[in-house]
């Protein structure tokens, strides 16, 4: 996730139990309802109880007692976001 809240995807497939070692976590690919392969169902964050929220990392503010509510962070960078993806996987 790492990214900001308008770049996630709105809705993706899950079901599969086919694990991401780049992204370490269950593999999904941004589609619409209509390419979900058999066995898998849409996620459609739009829904309620849905949401892809979480802790978002976007903030522009250096203060991070200023941020608002629900980034906890500043935007990383590509190269921030695999690093800190490697770093997660050596704990």
């Amino acid at each position: 996730m790492l990214v900001p809240h308008a770049k996630r995807p709105m809705s993706f497939c899950v079901g599969s139990r086919a694990f991401d070692p780049v992204n370490v976590g269950l593999a999904t690919k941004a589609q619409s309802s209509e390419s979900c392969a058999a066995g898998l169902t849409n996620f459609d964050v739009s829904l309620l109880g849905n949401s892809n929220r979480g802790h978002s990392f976007e903030g522009k503010e250096t203060d991070l007692r200023k941020l608002p509510p629900g980034v906890i962070g500043p935007e990383l960078t590509d190269a921030e976001r695999r690093a800190l993806i490697e770093y997660l996987k050596t704990l």
